[in-house]
């Protein structure tokens, strides 16, 4: 059976996520997935199943060399900054995933860099070729990825990134699964049964939203406030204009 899985999304317990587990979960329904990664910044989530509905434990580890996502993690990788200190460098961050067990998925490689560690980027399980959002400042992330993916004979993960219930989905991984479990789905992410899936990009101004949602949680003054209203204005620009 083919099950459609977004395999990076946040929610409200990420500085800029702004939906609940449940208002996430609903949405994910509505649309026809049959589950997600609950991927938060430097936190762990929990494994979930329910009616068909799978949750897979997941982390995005900040790096100073980018993000790297850990899938089927059941213990947080000690190397993260909140427990060092320090950003790790990706080979940090994909080894201890690899220590815990996980998979270790290099994300939206060229959302901000131009050229990444190809060396580095060898040693993931997967190379996210997929996100909704990796456009925002770049418009050719995604092939970028996919042509990185392909020069290092990778399999390609897709996912929307979102940070919103309404951005879940927009990026997603048909993967080939033998049941509807989590067990299953790691099976089929092993044999590399899978295709990614861009729905939809995500509008600018949903990360401009994010942006405000962050930085009001950091208790900013008013001036911070106003540049993020200023952003988000300069995102609805940018939308407007690419249209």
């Amino acid at each position: 059976m083919i099950l459609n899985i977004d395999f990076h999304v946040h929610s409200e317990r990420s500085a800029d996520g702004r939906s609940t587990l449940e208002e996430l979960v609903r949405a994910a329904r509505a649309k026809g997935l049959h589950g997600f990664a609950l991927t938060d910044h430097d936190l762990l989530s929990e494994p979930f199943e329910e009616d068909g509905f799978l949750i897979v434990p997941a982390c995005e580890c900040s790096t100073s060399d980018g993000h790297i996502i850990g899938l089927f993690l059941l213990e947080l990788p000690t190397i993260l900054k909140s427990q060092t200190g320090r950003l790790p460098t990706a080979r940090e961050a994909v080894e201890e995933i690899h220590r815990l067990g996980g998979l270790a998925v290099w994300a939206h490689p060229y959302q901000r860099h131009s050229a990444i560690d190809e060396g580095t980027a060898a040693l993931v399980d997967y190379i996210e070729t997929v996100n909704a959002r990796a456009a925002f400042k770049n418009t050719q992330a995604n092939a970028q990825a996919e042509a990185l993916a392909d020069r290092l004979s990778k399999p390609m993960l897709g996912g929307s990134d979102g940070h919103h219930a309404s951005e879940v989905g927009n990026g997603l991984t048909e993967v080939d699964c033998p049941s509807r479990t989590l067990e299953g789905l790691r099976n089929a992410l092993d044999e590399g049964r899978v295709t990614p899936v861009l729905v939809r990009n995500t509008p600018r101004w949903k990360k401009g939203l994010s942006q405000l949602r962050k930085r009001r949680r950091s208790r900013v003054g008013p001036i911070g406030l106003c540049k993020a209203y200023a952003y988000i204005c300069y995102c609805i620009l940018l939308d407007l204009i690419k249209e």
